[in-house]
């Protein structure tokens, strides 16, 4: 009996080691020393940016290796991105991505890899409202007074956006589209552009970041009609929603999450996502974002896939049917 016993026990230590020889590598070691890289896919400076370096000096402290930012901007988020689908699955190369993430496979669908196959999600990290503006002059005093002016006249109101396939030309498209109007877009770099032709009345609207424009509107340089989401902003709580004006529909928010490598072993994954949540939940971290007019908006890795595919689809069947029709600046 003691001869079987002292076998099973060694039978055991041995299919433990075998288990565990057996157990991917970098999950074995990671994260060693090796600094982890965040991919940003705006430049510096920029929120993005601004986030990523937040949350590193973080977790930097948490996770125990350097946190290296590298900014990668161009080819709407591409750029980064394909940087982090073809690293190795090892959790040392992330992507710090915007609202992009689920336009580009609409947008731009052949980007030299696989959008679904190649990168994989890990947390949902903050979220900025967007913000629709009118020139003073501009005879709509609110969201509904914008749609009945250009369905009175169609192709006569203009608005100032930045790229096609950037939250903001989402929000004009849902506009035109849900309110059923022609709308004539205005592109801009970047729509703080815009803000000067729209206080001189050479556009007619903008729309943008609360935080960008939320300045000129308290200064009565631009006035505010809806806050493009389902609640109203901590930033200016007394702007109406969109939803409040009868357009549930028209809702979408800039966010940014952090994605990894496809492939990356699960509890590589799970570690990050764990020490990302706890980074949000701090005072000092959630102050920080809400001082550059954001909000946090966590979601863990399987929350933020099903979101990603349902906003991907979203996206892909408002870009199908596009109304809004190109200006020049």
């Amino acid at each position: 009996m003691f001869e079987v016993a002292q076998v099973m026990k060694i039978g055991a230590v041995l299919l433990g080691a075998l288990i565990g020889a057996v157990q991917p590598a970098g999950a074995q070691s990671w994260p060693g020393t090796k600094p982890i890289r965040f991919e940003v896919i705006a430049a510096a400076g920029g929120l993005p940016d601004i986030v990523t370096r937040e949350l590193s000096n973080y977790l930097s402290t948490t996770i125990g290796v350097p946190m290296v930012v590298e900014n990668r901007p161009g080819a709407s988020g591409n750029i980064a991105a394909g940087v982090v689908a073809k690293a190795e699955p090892d959790g040392h190369t992330l992507l710090v991505t915007s609202t992009n993430q689920a336009v580009n496979p609409a947008l731009l669908p052949n980007p030299g890899f696989d959008y679904g196959r190649d990168l994989m999600p890990v947390s949902m990290v903050v979220t900025s409202k967007l913000l629709l503006v009118a020139s003073p002059s501009f005879p709509a005093k609110d969201i509904t007074d914008v749609i009945k002016i250009a369905k009175q006249k169609p192709k006569s109101v203009s608005i100032g956006t930045n790229a096609i396939g950037t939250p903001n030309h989402l929000a004009a498209e849902m506009l035109a589209q849900y309110g059923n109007a022609d709308l004539i877009i205005v592109p801009y770099d970047v729509v703080t552009k815009a803000v000067p032709d729209v206080m001189a009345s050479r556009v007619d609207l903008a729309v943008g970041s609360i935080s960008a424009l939320l300045p000129q509107v308290r200064t009565g340089a631009l006035r505010a009609l809806a806050v493009i989401s389902l609640q109203r902003s901590p930033l200016a709580p007394e702007i109406p929603t969109s939803a409040e004006a009868g357009l549930p529909e028209l809702q979408i928010d800039n966010w940014i999450c952090i994605m990894g490598t496809g492939g990356t072993p699960a509890p590589i994954i799970a570690r990050l996502d764990e020490e990302i949540a706890k980074a949000l939940a701090l005072p000092e971290v959630r102050d920080a974002f809400a001082k550059q007019g954001v909000e946090t908006f966590y979601m863990n890795s399987e929350r933020l896939g099903e979101f990603l595919h349902a906003q991907a689809t979203r996206f892909s069947s408002l870009l199908e049917h596009s109304r809004v029709k190109g200006g020049s600046q």
